[in-house]
């Protein structure tokens, strides 16, 4: 089921390519908000220098503490501009996924009425459904300390190193888990919101957070899946994009276009994730 939840939501994706087109441009403009200031401080400070042409292979620590230390007021500028564009790309894919949601639960074509009306419709709803979130994500994330206090408690308070060592690793891996779980919960909270039209948004937190635990199996392996999928896209593309560091034109055009590439894999595999949990959800309560 989950496999078919996947491979279903992909097919589904796909065929909303206007959707697809939509969340890559916002992503494009995103990144192009943050890039030209710091392309613009870069080539204000390093332009055609020795530095410059290093810094077009790989990125040099030393120039990036001297960046912060005599260019304080430039870097604050870019470091801010980044802060704003993070906030307002957050909101805007709150925005987005509730028209994706809506589009998804109702199986007809695109239709920018649908798509862009319901983000509307759920913009708020959201927004307030993410800060009801929060205490979930604050109580996932004290899973962490549970390891150490079953440390503590087995090992006292100077264990061996190795049982230091991978106890750390243990709570970075529960960190990360909390933070996918957290996801999972928003999630389904969304859906849920979209197929009933609720209105009381603790209500959508608790109800997603019901359906993710009770169908731990399916809704983590399938989170899994999506995320072991990105992560070959990351091994894909790094290494490529790792040897087309240099200032020739045709390269950096040829760079660009890879990273174009990437950046579209990324957005349909958001969508590909709101798609395939929106059919797992039905699948499993019953709706398909």
């Amino acid at each position: 089921m989950v496999w078919k939840s996947f491979v279903n939501g992909a097919r589904q994706m796909w065929s909303y390519r206007r959707l697809l087109a939509i969340f890559y441009l916002v992503n494009l403009l995103a990144g192009l908000l943050v890039a030209v200031p710091a392309r613009s401080l870069l080539s204000r400070v390093a332009g055609r220098s020795l530095m410059g042409r290093v810094l077009a292979d790989q990125v040099n620590m030393d120039f990036v503490f001297e960046l912060f230390r005599y260019h304080a007021a430039g870097t604050r500028l870019v470091l801010g501009m980044f802060l704003f564009v993070t906030v307002l790309y957050a909101l805007v894919q709150l925005f987005f996924s509730g028209g994706a949601l809506a589009v998804f639960h109702s199986g007809q074509s695109y239709r920018s009425d649908l798509f862009w009306g319901s983000a509307g419709a759920y913009f708020g709803r959201f927004v307030r459904l993410a800060l009801w979130a929060l205490p979930v994500l604050a109580v996932l994330f004290l899973l962490q300390y549970v390891e150490k206090g079953l440390e503590r408690l087995i090992f006292g308070s100077d264990p061996y190193q190795y049982i230091t060592y991978w106890g750390g690793w243990i709570r970075v891996g529960l960190r990360y888990l909390s933070f996918i779980l957290y996801l999972m919960v928003l999630d389904y909270a969304r859906i849920y919101a979209v197929i009933s039209g609720e209105r009381r948004m603790r209500l959508a937190v608790w109800r997603g957070l019901k359906f993710t635990f009770r169908n731990l199996g399916g809704t983590l392996l399938l989170a899994l899946l999506l995320l072991a999928v990105g992560w070959l896209g990351w091994l894909i593309y790094g290494p490529v994009a790792g040897l087309l560091g240099s200032s020739a034109a045709a390269v950096i055009l040829f760079l660009f276009l890879w990273q174009q590439i990437f950046m579209a894999f990324r957005m349909g595999l958001q969508l590909t994730r709101y798609s395939s949990e929106m059919i797992l959800y039905k699948w499993r309560t019953g709706l398909l």
